[in-house]
């Protein structure tokens, strides 16, 4: 685990990473706590919560995955329509019709072909960092959506030979200060985990049980109401990766992912976006 404190502009700022979610869970399980507060461990476990995981239950699927969640992100896999970006155009020294001005001017790339999504794989990578903050107003099954349209999009670009690295992320305002945790889900050159991912970007209890259990060991003061939510940024990561792309969303579950279909659109769309801007941030 890494941990950065620093302060900007009178605002404390508290950033920890983990190389994976297996580290996460150990952490947790061997780190005691610095806060009073045990609300990760006490709060009864309810369906609308966290799917009845309970604290030892949410720590054993950050060290080992969920698989039953695994099994029902394939399923769901299988039933939702792959996301296709509109073709763009693009010049090259081969395509299906001449550039007739750029023929005309002995330009080598004269011909006009369809760049789909102008991202051709080419052994290119992305990173995407998505925070999985939700709130209990947050369906468990639109979070479960928002996670299977992630894992889509994954499946679809590295289908088009992008590699994508994936980050989950979880950020709050704490008393005043800024906490911010992170963990990596895949690597680029790994293939993608769907019991990690699936637990991480779907399980409400990876942010309302382990959330809170990584809150109670930091270095933030103690916070009964364990702070508020807010959008992350590329700041909050440790070692940023140049481009990083901060997908946030999920505190709108409800509203951008009611289906896979509806997540898929809404993340494919954030996504481009973020990719045109400067940033890159969703």
């Amino acid at each position: 685990m890494q941990h950065r404190e620093t302060k900007t502009g009178g605002t404390v700022h508290h950033r920890y990473a983990f190389e994976s979610l297996h580290a996460l869970g150990e952490y947790i399980n061997a780190m005691p706590r610095t806060w009073d507060c045990r609300d990760s461990e006490t709060a009864t476990p309810e369906t609308a919560w966290d799917l009845k995981a309970g604290y030892a239950g949410a720590v054993d699927m950050a060290r080992f995955g969920w698989i039953e969640g695994a099994q029902k992100t394939q399923a769901a896999l299988k039933r939702l329509r792959p996301y296709t970006p509109k073709p763009r155009l693009r010049n090259d020294v081969y395509g299906f019709r001449p550039n007739v001005p750029r023929y005309c001017a002995g330009a080598p790339d004269c011909m006009v072909r369809n760049a789909p999504n102008g991202r051709e794989g080419s052994g290119r990578a992305l990173t995407l960092a998505i925070p999985v903050n939700a709130l209990a107003s947050v369906s468990a099954v639109h979070m479960a959506n928002f996670g299977t349209a992630v894992a889509r999009y994954i499946n679809q670009l590295e289908a088009e030979n992008v590699r994508v690295e994936v980050i989950g992320m979880i950020v709050s305002n704490v008393r005043g200060q800024r906490v911010a945790h992170s963990w990596t889900l895949k690597r680029a050159s790994q293939p993608l985990d769907l019991a990690v991912l699936s637990f991480s970007i779907g399980h409400p209890a990876m942010f309302r049980r382990l959330g809170f259990a990584l809150r109670e060991r930091s270095h933030a003061p103690c916070d009964p109401g364990y702070g508020s939510t807010v959008p992350a940024t590329a700041g909050d990561l440790i070692n940023a990766p140049a481009g990083v792309v901060v997908l946030n969303g999920m505190a709108q579950a409800s509203t951008v992912a009611k289906t896979p279909e509806d997540a898929l659109a809404y993340i494919s769309k954030a996504i481009d976006a973020a990719l045109a801007a400067p940033q890159g941030a969703a």
